[in-house]
């Protein structure tokens, strides 16, 4: 029995057996899928995960926190991840939440995604205590609890750092970005 060894395709041109005249080279950088999407998931229930218990406190008080970042920091109320070539998660700048850990993530890295801290607090809790039922219902905190979850930010279009020329500047869109809220590790 006799084997024979393909000999690799190159960048200088295709093998002598193929029938096309130039080589199939593969992307260096493809399309990223992040596996996740926009849509609000609830950990320990219908949709999958395990629900975190979080002390419903706690997830209070990171939605506050970001609210403070937002009129404390008025140079830049925004949160903002620039386009990457991964689906990175970043843990946002929330001290003393207890419990509560507050992620977001990319789920379109080429997006410059970018938001003011007050539509990252809406996400969580709805509008804190000026909420409407509804509101709180949309939010991570009304929809699922203490178990946690995952969603795509809550937007309010008309809030003024979107119509900025800084922002408009940047190219950064109000997209491509979910919040996880899961609990902290002991």
């Amino acid at each position: 029995m006799s084997l024979a060894l393909a000999s690799p395709r190159t960048s200088s041109g295709p093998r002598a057996s193929d029938s096309t005249s130039h080589p199939a080279i593969p992307p260096i950088v493809s399309k990223r899928s992040c596996g996740e999407t926009a849509d609000r998931v609830c950990f320990g229930g219908v949709n999958g995960g395990i629900a975190q218990n979080i002390n419903v406190n706690d997830i209070t008080f990171a939605a506050a926190y970001l609210r403070n970042l937002a009129t404390v920091d008025c140079n830049n109320p925004l949160w903002t991840m620039p386009s990457e070539f991964d689906c990175s998660e970043w843990t946002l700048p929330i001290y003393g939440a207890e419990t509560a850990l507050v992620l977001v993530k990319h789920i379109k890295p080429r997006t410059n995604s970018s938001y003011p801290y007050f539509d990252l607090a809406r996400t969580i809790d709805g509008g804190g205590e000026d909420a409407t039922p509804a509101q709180l219902a949309a939010s991570l905190l009304g929809a699922c609890g203490a178990n946690g979850g995952m969603m795509g930010i809550t937007v309010d279009v008309d809030d003024p750092a979107y119509s900025t020329p800084a922002y408009k500047a940047s190219g950064a869109k109000h997209q491509d970005m979910i919040i996880k809220l899961v609990r902290a590790p002991s």
